[in-house]
C-alpha cells in the first residue's frame, strides 16, 4: 500500500530547506523533488524519530548521512509512518530518556562552581560522555570528518586511498581485515576506516566509528598484524568513547549545553570538534586503556597484539630529537644533498605521532604481558598485506 504527503528535506550537507514529496513505500520510504525525480530513499527499517514539538514528525535515518533530516506536518502520513515503523517511538523514548538523564546530570554538576575549573570540566565529560546516545557520537564523527576533509593538506590524488583500480585491492584487503576487528569489537556503531594520502606517520579515531590511518604509518608497518594493532587499538578509543570525552573537555560548559540544546551542528561546535579530534592527545590512561583493549580485540581474532608494541618502540626508536631535527633542517647528508621537504615532514609528523603515544617501551611490556603465548596466526596472509601497503600506489 502507498500513501504520500508533503514535507520539507535538509540533506545534511547545506543548510538549504527544500519542499518534497514524501512517498510511503512497503518498505522504504521516498523522498522526491516536486518534478518526481528521487532525493532519497530510506528503508524503514533505518528511519530513527528525532525531537520535534508535537504537530511535527521529524525523520533522520542510519544509512547514509545522520545529518540529513525529514520533517512531516501531515498528521495522517505522519500517523501511517509511525504505524509502519513500530521502531520509531522505542527509539526516541530511548533518546528522549537518555537525554533526560543528560540535562539530569549537568544540572546536578552546575550546583558546583567548581564544575568550571580546571579539574570540574574533564570530571563532568568523564560523567556525561558515557550517558550521551550514540548518535551523538556520530553526529560528532561526522562534523569532524566533513571539517578535516576541508582543511587537512593532502598529497595529489585526493584525501582518500583506495578508489582507483590500482588501489582497489588494498581497500578491499582492508575492509576484510577491518570486518574481523569489528565484528570481533560488535559495538553499536560500524567501524569505517578512511587512508588518508598523507605522509603523516599516524592514525586517529573519530567519534561513531570513524577511524584515519595514515598512508605514512603504513609505509612503517612490517606486517599486518602491526597494521591490525593500531587499527584495535583505535577502535578501543571508539568503544571508550574517548572522541566524545575529549572534544566535551575541551569544548567546555558551552558545547555540552550545545548537545543538551540541539545545537550540535552549529558552527563553533563543528570548529570544536574538527580540532580537538585532528589533535587526539589522549591521556595517558585513555592510551593505557586502548591498548589493553586492542590486545583482548586481537586475541579474539587469534591474532598475536605484540607487533603493536614492537611497532611503537620501533617508531620512537626511528624518531630524532626535536633540537637534532633543527640542525638537520640545514644539514647536507652523506651524499651532500639535504632533506627534501617531503622527508623533513615525515619526520616531523613521526616525532608528533610519538610525542602523542607516549611511554611507548612501557606500553609495549603491558601488550606483552596481556598477550600471553598464543597460540596466533596471522591476521592475513602477505598478497593482503602488499596490497594495503599499496592502497595509496606504491609505498613512498
Amino acid at each position: 500500500m502507498t500513501s504520500s504527503g508533503t514535507g520539507v528535506f535538509f540533506d545534511g550537507l547545506t543548510s538549504r530547506r527544500q519542499d518534497v514529496h514524501v512517498a510511503l513505500q512497503d518498505a522504504t520510504l521516498e523522498i522526491l523533488r516536486p518534478d518526481g525525480a528521487r532525493l532519497d530513499m530510506w528503508p524503514l527499517g533505518q528511519l530513527r524519530e528525532l525531537s520535534a514539538p508535537p504537530e511535527l514528525l521529524r525523520l533522520g535515518h542510519d544509512g547514509g548521512n545522520a545529518l540529513a533530516r525529514l520533517e512531516i506536518r501531515d498528521r495522517a502520513l505522519a500517523a501511517q509512518i509511525r504505524a509502519s515503523a513500530p521502531r520509531l517511538t522505542a527509539a526516541l523514548a530511548e533518546e528522549r530518556g537518555t537525554t533526560r538523564k543528560v540535562v539530569l546530570w549537568s544540572l546536578a554538576a552546575m550546583v558546583s562552581v567548581s564544575l568550571f575549573t580546571f579539574y570540574g570540566v574533564p570530571a563532568l565529560a568523564d560523567r556525561v560522555a558515557p550517558l550521551l546516545p550514540w548518535s551523538v557520537d556520530r553526529h560528532m564523527g561526522d562534523i569532524a570528518d566533513r571539517q578535516i576533509r576541508a582543511v587537512f593538506p593532502t598529497d595529489p590524488g585526493g584525501f582518500e586511498c583506495g578508489a582507483s583500480s590500482e588501489e582497489r585491492p588494498g581497500r578491499e584487503a582492508l575492509d576484510r581485515l577491518t570486518k574481523r576487528l569489528s565484528d570481533a569489537a560488535a559495538l553499536p556503531v560500524p567501524i569505517k576506516v578512511t587512508v588518508v594520502r598523507s605522509d603523516f606517520v599516524n592514525a586517529l579515531a573519530l567519534p561513531g566509528g570513524g577511524v584515519y590511518l595514515f598512508r605514512g604509518l603504513l609505509d612503517n608497518a612490517r606486517s599486518a598484524d602491526e597494521i591490525a594493532g593500531v587499527l584495535a587499538h583505535e577502535i578501543g578509543h571508539v568503544a571508550h568513547r574517548d572522541g566524545a570525552r575529549r572534544a566535551l573537555q575541551a569544548g567546555g560548559a558551552s558545547l555540552l549545553f550545545g548537545f543538551i540544546l540541539g545545537d550540535v551542528v552549529g558552527g563553533t561546535a563543528a570548529i570544536t570538534i574538527a580540532r580537538v579530534l585532528s589533535e587526539a592527545h589522549y591521556s595517558r590512561a585513555a592510551e593505557t586503556n586502548a591498548d589493553d583493549y586492542a590486545a583482548d580485540l586481537m586475541k579474539k581474532i587469534g591474532a598475536d597484539p605484540r607487533p603493536l608494541g614492537e611497532f611503537l618502540s620501533r617508531l620512537t626508536e626511528g624518531a630524532s630529537e626535536p633540537e637534532a631535527d633543527q640542525d638537520k633542517a640545514g644539514k647536507t647528508d652523506d651524499a651532500g644533498e639535504k632533506p627534501t621537504e617531503t622527508e623533513k615532514r615525515k619526520e616531523r609528523s613521526l616525532q608528533s605521532w610519538i610525542s602523542s603515544h607516549p611511554e611507548s617501551e612501557e606500553r609495549r611490556r603491558r601488550v606483552d604481558a596481556v598477550a600471553g603465548d598464543g597460540p596466533f596466526s596471522p591476521v592475513v596472509d602477505g598478497a593482503d598485506f602488499l596490497a594495503i601497503q599499496r592502497i595509496c600506489g606504491k609505498p613512498s
